[in-house]
């Protein structure tokens, strides 16, 4: 009875471990299809063979059984699972890697696979869809009323993104492997139809966006600037807006005692000369329209003084300050960028949001930049969603000297990579110098791992979309890992902000060749 017990025993053992090791399998691939080939599904993990990796287009690489590969722009490497003597690599992990969204169909033995869009932005001449995934796009127009209608095969949507799009536009799952952007406008019938390339980007010119020479319609209002609370060394100038912004609000130095801030897609309820009341330093005020839809507000100061400026949903708020070391910093704008925001979290581990630690981080930066003398700019100073390009775009229409982007950093695996990266783009001279300068400072105050100044090109072939658009020196700031656990613990410090601003501030005035650091 005890022997047959024990056979028992030992043959749903055996089954067990036959029901959960399978080989063969199919991978239905975005827009592609079916694509069947070797594998296996161990413990609920699918595992393929490198033919079936490049049978989706990947490049794969292999030297001592680990596999580099090169797949949707980006670069990362596997590690193999032996199954009965066969070398597999997990299909699932670098799925994860790549942001896509996959399902097991246990009826079909099959792994579906889809891109997940991400992002859709209005442009300044049309508008931009973002996913993770190379896509199908197809274009084409509807009646009754006139639309455009773009279809993209082989993704699935973000839910996030059924929010905060302009009127008239709305975007949806149109059926399990394809998202359906609309617009619905009059202005729909005379939208030319381009072919649109299989991309992870897709971009296409509306003829209600400027494609026609059309100024960009006003949506807000600007309404009377006012002068906030004033010391002797510094004051705040606040403009209210209404509205919808199409873009964020930048700005710029006239000469070193006039400052003018634009808000592109408004119209100003006044303007001309504003009256002043005396103070001691702020001279003048003045509003301004021009014809293609773009309000501005000149500031004079008495003197030449540092700016921060930052955007919420009341307006926009500028502080004039003088600088507390002139130091190299004196006269330089710099935009600081906080990663995420708004629909976008960012990497979220134990409860810790990357979009609500990039703000506080970049906020801590920002401040100390502006105590050193530097004018500053930040992309987003509440949890707002801000578009990727719109971030260096902001830059450059505000002609910055310096783009800084604070983020975090993760992985697949908990608690087993720990440490700071501060990347520049692709082998841009200037940009690798000032990441080395910041880097070398981190370093010293972080008092976490320094792994090195990378080149954005070793993740994306293309390298960061905020870098890759920014017309001046950037660098973008991996500042610890979310899913470390001692990184954690560190990032969620104010001491740590503090270290890593004052890091910044003397990587900054390194790169500035200023030899006097705080």
């Amino acid at each position: 009875m005890k022997r047959t017990l024990a056979c028992l025993t030992l043959w749903m053992a055996l089954a067990t471990a036959w029901a959960q090791v399978q080989t063969g399998l199919t991978v239905d691939y975005t827009f592609k299809g079916e694509l069947a080939g070797q594998g296996t599904r161990v413990d609920g993990v699918c595992y393929v063979s490198p033919s079936l990796l490049r049978r989706l287009g990947w490049t794969v690489d292999i030297d001592n059984g680990l596999m580099t590969v090169v797949a949707e722009g980006r670069t990362f490497q596997l590690e193999p699972k032996v199954v009965e003597g066969i070398r597999y690599y997990p299909l699932d992990q670098a799925l994860r890697y790549l942001g896509a969204v996959s399902e097991w169909d246990e009826a079909k033995h099959t792994l579906k696979v889809t891109g997940q869009v991400r992002n859709v932005e209005q442009t300044a001449t049309g508008v931009r869809i973002d996913s993770t995934l190379t896509v199908r796009p197809r274009a084409f127009r509807m009646s009754g009323p006139d639309k455009l209608v773009i279809d993209v095969a082989g993704a699935t949507l973000e839910p996030k993104l059924l929010t905060a799009l302009p009127k008239g536009w709305r975007i949806y799952q149109y059926n399990p492997k394809t998202v359906r952007f609309v617009i619905e406008s009059p202005l729909m019938a005379k939208q030319t139809i381009p072919d649109l390339a299989e991309s992870r980007t897709t971009e296409m010119a509306l003829v209600s966006v400027g494609a026609v020479g059309q100024p960009v319609q006003a949506l807000a209002s600007v309404g009377t600037p006012q002068k906030g609370i004033e010391t002797k060394d510094s004051v705040t100038v606040v403009v209210p807006i209404k509205g919808a912004l199409v873009q964020r609000p930048s700005a710029v130095f006239l000469d070193p005692t006039t400052v003018q801030i634009a808000v592109p897609g408004s119209a100003a309820e006044q303007t001309g000369e504003l009256p002043v009341d005396k103070g001691q330093n702020v001279t003048g005020l003045a509003v301004d329209d021009d014809k293609a839809g773009t309000s501005t507000v000149t500031v004079k100061l008495e003197k030449a003084m540092a700016f921060q400026l930052s955007t919420n949903q009341a307006g926009v708020s500028i502080t004039f300050s003088r600088p507390r070391s002139a130091g190299g910093l004196a006269g330089k704008v710099i935009v600081v960028d906080a990663g995420h925001g708004g629909k976008d979290d960012g990497a979220t581990h134990y409860g810790v949001r990357e979009k609500i630690m990039t703000l506080a981080m970049a906020k801590t930066v920002a401040t100390a930049l502006s105590q050193a003398g530097a004018s500053v700019i930040m992309t987003r100073s509440d949890d707002t969603f801000i578009p990727l390009g719109e971030r260096p775009g902001l830059a450059n229409r505000s002609h910055a000297d310096m783009f800084i982007s604070c983020h975090f950093n993760s992985n697949s695996v908990d608690d087993s990579r720990s440490g700071t990266i501060i990347f520049y783009h692709k082998d841009d001279s200037m940009d690798m110098l000032l990441a080395e300068c910041i880097r070398n400072e981190v370093a010293k105050f972080s008092e976490l791992p320094d792994l090195g100044s990378w080149s954005d090109g070793r993740i994306y072939s293309s390298g960061f979309a905020v870098l890759r658009g920014a017309q001046m020196p950037a660098v973008l700031m991996e500042l610890g890992f979310l899913n470390h656990s001692h990184d954690r613990a560190r990032i969620q410090e104010q001491a740590y902000r503090d270290a890593i601003a004052k890091a910044v501030v003397r990587g900054v005035k390194e790169f500035l060749g200023d030899g006097k650091k705080d």
